[in-house]
């Protein structure tokens, strides 16, 4: 686990972190997220499991990165909004504790109930099949009046297949908001 040490992260065999592009797909994420079951998870990926279950210290990590990176390269985005849980079992959602954060720093606005999940939604990469429709009747847009004409951060702290976003984005569009950039804190690697 990644601990502190004169104002420094320190963790054995942790990658550089540096924002990197996806072209492909269009979205922007900090590094490589190897799930828990794979050999070949490494520092980053446990530091993002931490950061799902909560980790006070792994939250405050990634904030600080994420605060950064919108103060420095999306700053001229109206409203950020986290891709909204796949399950309402979750004490604890750390998305929306870094959006809080963002906002109460004014690095950009960040309202609550701009996308709400309308029932339980099993990822495709769980199900191994993909199905759209299935995810934009999962979520719905509240409030479509404030995404209106803004340039909006679509924020989540996994990316794997991209379905789920790419549905949300396309939402977000067809609601009349003028782009939406998408960003992730991991990109998870098969």
């Amino acid at each position: 686990m990644a601990y502190i040490s004169d104002g420094k992260i320190k963790e054995p065999g942790m990658q550089h972190l540096k924002m990197q592009y996806n072209e492909k797909d269009n979205y922007f994420y900090l590094g490589n997220y190897f799930p828990k079951r794979k050999s070949s998870a490494d520092a980053f990926s446990n530091l993002i499991i931490q950061y799902k279950k909560g980790n006070n210290f792994a939250v405050k990590y990634f904030e600080n990165i994420i605060v950064n990176i919108i103060f420095n390269y999306f700053w001229f985005c109206d409203l950020i909004v986290p891709v909204p849980t796949s399950s309402s079992m979750l004490d604890v959602y750390t998305n929306k504790i870094i959006c809080l954060s963002l906002n109460a720093l004014n690095i950009i606005k960040y309202e609550d109930d701009i996308l709400k999940r309308t029932r339980g939604y099993v990822p495709s990469h769980i199900t191994n099949r993909r199905n759209t429709a299935d995810i934009a009747n999962s979520i719905k847009v509240v409030n479509g009046e404030r995404i209106k004409n803004k340039k909006i951060i679509l924020f989540d702290d996994i990316i794997t297949t991209g379905h789920t976003s790419g549905a949300i984005r396309n939402i977000l569009i067809s609601k009349g908001a003028d782009s939406v950039i998408m960003l992730f804190i991991g990109r998870t690697v098969n």
